[in-house]
């Protein structure tokens, strides 16, 4: 094969790699619950006082180069005032060819009641992402030989400059002691990235809801829970849509859940898997692992995701617990754990 058709060959590759990102690769946790930042900005502060949590996620780990994420991110809430802050860091590496993306996120939380049993949450979020090629993982033709050698350095001159670009987003909660939905507004700038040629970010939107059901424990000890709760996650970006079907459970301490990914609603041919969840909340940390299994599609055969997150955090037990008073603000929210 020719230099110039290599050449041509990787060019395509990083575009349809690219292009990925922007629209169907953003990085869907399976634990979108313990990456509550990640999901919607209005979590800042909702249910505990702060939090610091870091999350892994192996996407197609059967592929020559999987798509891995890196997420750290921490929240704080202003003591009993109505403001909140959080921040995410996050790290992309998508395939063999060494994409790489990079994106720091602020966000501001604002709680406040409705009435008696209806709170509501609003947030806002400002993210700087750039995006890069790592050369050294590349082979041009002219590194290769008959005999399959490979030199150490080619001649072909590194055209793709890191890309940056800025993007706003905002989110809402309404929520109670039993039910929670909240709507994710992300790129509503549409900012415009690329190497070569440029292309602009369409909005994105995430909605989720669910419903916890309380059931008799049979646990003596204090703040013992036992409950199911059904969830629903839907995700709309210019022409892809994704339904998502949760069921969690909770028997403090231990947490289990079953997410289908890509329901077969929207009438569009796209990947399906079954993510699999189990964590553990101590007192001041939770632990969740998970394992995507590949049902429909091309994670069918590329080995599906696993996924690991730790969440340190201070709870306010008082808050959580007992009755408030009608001149608190309400920042419990009942959504899982992971």
């Amino acid at each position: 094969m020719c230099i110039a058709r290599i050449k041509y060959c990787l060019l395509f590759t990083l575009y349809l790699l690219s292009a990925g990102l922007a629209v169907a690769q953003d990085a869907h946790f399976t634990q979108q619950y313990a990456n509550r930042l990640y999901l919607n900005p209005a979590f800042s502060g909702l249910g505990r006082d702060w939090s610091v949590a870091v999350a892994h996620r192996n996407q197609w780990p059967s592929l020559n180069g999987s798509f891995v994420t890196n997420q750290f991110s921490a929240d704080y809430r202003f003591g009993e005032t109505k403001s909140a802050i959080g921040v995410v860091l996050q790290q992309d590496r998508a395939g063999i060819g060494g994409l790489q993306k990079l994106q720091a996120s602020l966000a501001y939380g604002y709680h406040t009641r409705f009435t008696d049993n209806l709170a509501f949450s609003a947030g806002l979020q400002t993210t700087i992402a750039s995006l890069r090629v790592n050369y050294n993982n590349l082979v041009f033709g002219d590194q290769l030989s008959d005999y399959g050698q490979t030199a150490l350095t080619s001649a072909e001159a590194n055209q793709f400059d890191p890309t940056s670009y800025v993007s706003f987003a905002v989110g809402s909660i309404l929520y109670n002691n039993n039910f929670w939905a909240g709507l994710n507004v992300l790129h509503l700038n549409q900012p415009s990235y690329g190497f070569d040629e440029t292309t602009q970010l369409p909005l994105r939107f995430v909605a989720n809801a669910g419903y916890k059901f309380y059931l008799s424990t049979g646990l003596t000890r204090n703040n013992a829970e036992f409950s199911i709760s059904p969830a629903l996650n839907f995700t709309h970006q210019q022409n892809f849509n994704r339904v998502d079907f949760a069921l969690y459970t909770i028997y403090s301490p231990l947490a289990l859940g079953v997410i289908y990914k890509g329901v077969p609603v929207t009438g569009a041919d796209q990947d399906q898997s079954l993510g699999i969840i189990a964590g553990v909340s101590l007192s001041r940390l939770r632990i969740g692992f998970s394992h995507d299994v590949g049902v429909k599609g091309f994670g069918r055969q590329a080995g599906g995701a696993n996924e690991i997150s730790l969440v340190f955090e201070q709870l306010n037990l008082n808050n959580l617990f007992t009755p408030r008073r009608l001149s608190k603000i309400n920042h419990n929210i009942v959504c899982p754990a992971f």
